[in-house]
């Protein structure tokens, strides 16, 4: 389980990307919105599709899970 964030403004593309607290590319403190902990960034990536009723965001690539299937 990790924490989320999701960056407060879009990028250039109007993409809101969503981070792992562990994330060389989180943005700073202000430039961020806490989502929660979730077991992968797929969840944390739903829970901010639903909350901010965002169709254009997408996880970072640095946090994009690699064993999201694994977990049994």
């Amino acid at each position: 389980m990790q924490y989320y964030y999701s960056s407060k403004k879009p990028n250039a593309l109007g993409i809101v990307k969503v981070h792992a607290e562990n994330c060389k590319d989180l943005p700073d403190v202000l430039g961020r919105i806490y989502l929660g902990i979730f077991p992968n960034g797929n969840l944390a990536l739903a829970s901010v599709r639903e909350k901010f009723q965002l169709t254009n965001a997408k996880i970072c690539s640095c946090c994009v899970d690699q064993n999201v299937f694994s977990e049994n």
